[in-house]
């Protein structure tokens, strides 16, 4: 594609056609801080990950054990998958694709009945980067973290200032 761009911030590499999906400089310091804040050896789950703007640094600064990230639109999710691989991090990734509020609950479905392995539905942290809400996503979120332990919602939104 002609607009098939790459970008780099805080070493991450992230590629994607600048005509298909949305990619903002105004959150590259939330970026950084989000991958700072990732312990290594959590499990993360991005449920809205576009091209990567917050799996990417978990896995590289935050040196998560596995990310998984959750993506709808398919020009975003195959640069997520580039950019997974672009950053050598793919193998520490799973990439579900549609509606994460569906996916997720089939996902942790499948974990109750024993179906699928529960670290997939079980996370340490989990980021919630939708704007101008995310809120059509929290009940879902909390449902996916450590039943043992509880775990970080990192909650996106747009607030009005008076």
């Amino acid at each position: 594609s002609p607009g098939w761009i790459t970008v780099t911030e805080h070493k991450i590499s992230q590629s994607f056609d600048l005509t298909r999906v949305m990619f903002s400089r105004g959150n590259v310091t939330e970026k950084k801080r989000f991958g700072s804040l990732v312990q290594q050896g959590e499990y993360v789950l991005d449920m809205y990950a576009g091209i990567g703007y917050y799996t990417l640094p978990a896995l590289v600064h935050g040196n998560a054990k596995h990310v998984t990230a959750c993506e709808w639109n398919p020009h975003a999710l195959n640069a997520l998958r580039f950019n997974l691989k672009m950053n050598r991090v793919a193998d520490r990734s799973v990439v579900l694709e549609g509606d994460c509020r569906v996916t997720l609950k089939e996902l942790v479905e499948k974990c109750d009945k024993g179906t699928a392995a529960c670290h997939i539905a079980s996370f340490d942290r989990i980021s919630l980067g939708l704007l101008p809400s995310c809120e059509g996503g929290w009940a879902i979120a909390v449902s996916c973290l450590r039943q043992d332990e509880g775990g970080w919602l990192h909650i996106h939104a747009n607030v009005t200032v008076n």
